[in-house]
């Protein structure tokens, strides 16, 4: 994974650019890309700060919000299936995505096991095959 230019390098491209350089000129002058002197001005304009944001690190989830309901909702009803959930917090004006939904009841904790009456397809009077 790549990681930020440092901050010398975007105070250079700031400083030629105030001195009057091409986004170009400067571009080749510092190596950069001609994108990355966009960027670099834009952020100095907005923000009068040359610092690079926040690299990697972690990302919460859309549902943490709804833990609640959700935990509420299962209670009730153990066996809900994705989809359900979907449809469920879609009424109320949250979208997202299956994958979402499986990811954070797996962060909240939430397992599926399947039920042990069920058992095997096979029946029970079949050994192993050869």
């Amino acid at each position: 994974m790549g990681k930020p230019y440092s901050e010398d390098l975007r105070r250079s491209v700031v400083q030629a650019i105030e001195r009057g350089y091409s986004y170009e000129e400067v571009a080749e002058l510092c190596g950069v890309s001609v994108s990355s002197v966009s960027r670099f001005l834009t952020r100095w304009r907005r923000t009068g700060s040359i610092r690079a944001e926040k690299f990697g690190g972690y990302k919460g989830y859309a549902l943490e919000p709804y833990k609640e309901r959700i935990t509420q909702w299962v209670a009730v009803q153990p066996d809900l299936t994705l989809s359900e959930l979907q449809v469920r917090l879609a009424k109320g004006k949250v979208v997202v995505s299956q994958t979402a939904i499986f990811r954070f009841l797996r962060h909240a904790g939430f397992t599926f096991k399947k039920k042990p009456a069920r058992g095997r397809t096979r029946s029970a009077g079949c050994g192993r095959s050869a």
